[in-house]
C-alpha cells in the first residue's frame, strides 16, 4: 500500500471550483482509497491505495466532475518519498528559517519545457527562482501578494500548468505522509 499527496489544482480559490473537503474525503473512501485525510480547504489530501498514478489521477478527476462539476485536469499526486526529495532539495533555506510562508513550492502537472531553466531566467523581478525537476521553488522576496510573477508567465515559461504552497504546507503535508 503506497501513501499519496494529491494537491489539486484551483479548488476554493476565488469563488472557483468549490469542493467541500468532508465530501471529497467521503467520496474518496467510498471510491476505494483507504485512511484519507485533507489538510486545509485549498485541496491537499493525504491517503493510501495499491492503485497507480494514472489509475488515482482519473478517479479524482472523475470524482471532481461527477460529484462536485469541477473539470479538467485538476490533480497532481505525489508519494511520501517525492515529498520527501522536495524538502531535502530546498535551495533557499534562508527563505525557511525567516519567512517560511513566503516560500513556496510549485508542484508541475508534467514535466517543464527543456529549456523551462533559461525560459524562466527572463524573469527580472526581486524574486528567486529554482527549478528542480517538476518542482519550482519560489522565493517571494515581499510576499506573494505583491510580487509581479504571475502564473500565467510561470505557465507559459515552464510550458505546463501547476499548483503552489507554501512552505508551512508543504511541511505538514510531509509529515501527514509520514505518519502510519
Amino acid at each position: 500500500m503506497t501513501r499519496w499527496l494529491a494537491l489539486l489544482r484551483a479548488v476554493n480559490v476565488g469563488g472557483t471550483g468549490k469542493v467541500i473537503m468532508d465530501d471529497l474525503r467521503a467520496a474518496l473512501s467510498e471510491a476505494g482509497l483507504q485512511n484519507v485525510e485533507s489538510y486545509i480547504a485549498s485541496g491537499n489530501i493525504v491517503f493510501e491505495s495499491e492503485a497507480g498514478a494514472d489509475d488515482l489521477r482519473a478517479l479524482f478527476n472523475n470524482i471532481l466532475a461527477t460529484r462536485f462539476n469541477v473539470t479538467g485536469e485538476r490533480t497532481l499526486l505525489r508519494s511520501s518519498s517525492d515529498m520527501t526529495r522536495v524538502v531535502r532539495m530546498n535551495p533557499f533555506p534562508d527563505a525557511v528559517r525567516f519567512r517560511p510562508s513566503d516560500l513556496h513550492v510549485h508542484f508541475l502537472h508534467k514535466p517543464p519545457y527543456e529549456q523551462a531553466a533559461l525560459n524562466l531566467t527572463s524573469y527580472k523581478g526581486r524574486d528567486k527562482l529554482r527549478l528542480d525537476g517538476q518542482h519550482l521553488y519560489i522565493d517571494y522576496a515581499n510576499g506573494s501578494g505583491a510580487s509581479d510573477l504571475s502564473p500565467r508567465f510561470l505557465e507559459t515559461a515552464l510550458g505546463t500548468q501547476g499548483t503552489s504552497r507554501n512552505w508551512n504546507t508543504v511541511l505538514k503535508l510531509q509529515e501527514m505522509l509520514q505518519a502510519a
